[in-house]
Order: structure tokens, then sequence, then C-alpha cells
């Protein structure tokens, strides 16, 4: 996991990173306070780590997010990325106050690297 800062106040904004996965694959992940959203930071953040990762050979960055965060969904495909599946109530979280799961649905963005 890599902080993310500004570069005036040092004052740390969000984080991003990247997991392991099987077959030279990674996982990206963000998460920024809600104060700085739209201000380019989780974009320019993601756009540095993807190169880093397809510079050392990485075959393939792919991502999970909420089909309801819309800015998180059009951050990915704003770097390129293809959205590969909608899987329906495969995750969860959190309970209900009589302990039933709360099912969430979830997308799956991929992003080749094209250079090999």
């Amino acid at each position: 996991m890599i902080a993310v800062e500004l570069k005036n106040s040092h004052k740390m904004i969000g984080n991003v990173y990247m997991g392991k996965r099987d077959f030279e694959a990674l996982e990206i992940g963000y998460v920024f306070n809600q104060n700085y959203w739209g201000n380019g930071y989780a974009a320019e953040s993601c756009k540095v780590l993807i190169q880093q990762a397809f510079s050392n050979g990485v075959h393939r960055i792919y991502a999970e997010c909420d089909p309801g965060n819309k800015n998180s969904w059009r951050l990915l495909e704003a770097l390129e990325f293809q959205r590969e599946a909608h899987f329906r109530k495969n995750v969860y979280f959190w309970r209900d106050e009589t302990g039933k799961a709360i099912w969430k649905d979830t997308y799956v963005y991929a992003k080749l690297n094209n250079n090999l």
C-alpha cells in the first residue's frame, strides 16, 4: 500500500495498492478521502503504478468495484480498463441487525499490457 499525500502540505489524502495475483497479474485498488475526489489524484497515482507494473512485465492488471460507485468505475474506464464482468451479490462487508449478510454486486475491470 502506498500513501498519497498533497505535495505542498504532506497531508495524506488516500492510498493506492497493487496486490499480486496468479498468472503474472496484479490487482489495483484505491481509497481516497471524499473531500479530494474529482481532482485527478487517484488517476495520477494509478497511472504511475500501472506504468511501473507494465514496465516490469506484468501481463494483466484488474480491479473490482461496487457498481453503485460511479466515480470508481468511471476512473477505471478513464484509465482504459475494460469491464469484464458483473457479479451479482457475490460479496458482503456488513451484516444487518439480525446478522444477515448484506450482499453487494461487483464489477470486474481489467487492463492488459499491450507491450507483451
